[in-house]
């Protein structure tokens, strides 16, 4: 239900060529629940699905072993300590390697795009000339609360180094998987030496690279930003992000009888992570509320500053 309304955001806002590719992997009723989202996407050309498949061991992540921590890394992960091991490194990689796109961009299901995507040629140019160090992304911009003095106006958009400021924030953390632009191939090449195995570690891990390295120190972004994520629920336990909790199992439930999704977002965007003032369900005949902010929100809302949690 979370991923359609991704999706919906994305084909109402997108103002540029893309294609879209869903890998995904699921137990018990959300099968039920992907059926049913392949069905509804199915006459989008630009729209695939590819799913994850248990094994012992990812075994692109062999390849990317620089050290004795990226070796405690595979280990760890593999079937010897991880029931649910998969192949998403190998499959990702695949993907991306056959792509004809020249350029990438990663979103969670968790996230919404609020308004038209444009991007113009003076920023792709730049990622194309710089292909290791530029990147554009999308949920920053003049909007949010604490929006730091060194980032400038370059053109139509904001320009800065993510190296400048030493604290974590959303202008020094230089690698997401949420709304951000990269070349294709270049960022092929980074992945393929960084060991993860979940959207997570592919995060954090390939952000550690990048940072060591020097990759990626220059961002772009809109002068307003247009994606945010909501806090509904958490499906990963590697991260312990506060949210309100609310059961995917339900929300699976609902989509697989044929509701969907609807966010009451705040008027004034000034978050990258929003608690949002209104969930509900829908169909053609009715219409469920399953959350309204209270004070147990607002608080929670309060603990998203500048670097993401606080907690």
């Amino acid at each position: 239900m979370q991923l359609d309304y991704l999706l919906q955001s994305i084909i109402d806002n997108y103002k540029i060529e893309y294609k879209i590719l869903i890998l995904y992997h699921t137990t018990g009723n959300h099968h039920e629940g992907y059926k049913i989202l392949q069905e509804k996407y199915k006459n989008y050309d630009n729209f695939s699905f590819v799913e994850r498949k248990p094994n012992l061991l990812d075994t692109a992540s062999l390849f990317a072993i620089r050290n004795k921590s990226d070796l405690k890394f595979v280990v760890m992960h593999s079937r010897l300590f991880k029931k649910n091991t998969d192949n998403f490194k190998a499959l990702l990689e695949k993907q991306i390697k056959k792509s004809d796109c020249e350029f990438i961009m990663f979103n969670t299901d968790d996230g919404v795009f609020l308004d038209n995507l444009t991007i113009g040629e003076d920023v792709y140019s730049l990622i194309r000339n710089n292909p290791k160090n530029v990147s554009y992304r999308a949920y920053v911009g003049e909007n949010l609360e604490d929006f730091p003095s060194y980032v400038k106006r370059w053109g139509d958009n904001y320009l800065w180094n993510y190296f400048v400021d030493k604290n974590i924030t959303h202008w020094s953390y230089n690698f997401a998987i949420d709304a951000t632009v990269y070349h294709r191939k270049t960022l092929l090449k980074i992945l393929r030496n960084v060991p993860y195995h979940n959207p997570v570690s592919l995060e954090g891990n390939v952000m550690g690279y990048c940072t060591r390295n020097k990759l990626f120190g220059i961002g772009l972004g809109p002068i307003k930003s247009i994606a945010v994520g909501t806090l509904l629920n958490q499906v990963s336990k590697i991260v312990n992000n506060p949210t309100i909790d609310i059961d995917p199992k339900i929300l699976n439930d609902f989509f697989v009888r044929g509701f969907r999704l609807k966010l009451k977002l705040m008027s004034s965007i000034n978050k990258v992570n929003l608690i949002p003032d209104e969930v509900k369900v829908y169909n053609d005949v009715e219409e469920k509320v399953l959350y309204t902010l209270n004070d147990s929100g607002k608080e929670l809302q309060k603990k998203y500053g500048i670097g993401g949690t606080e907690l």
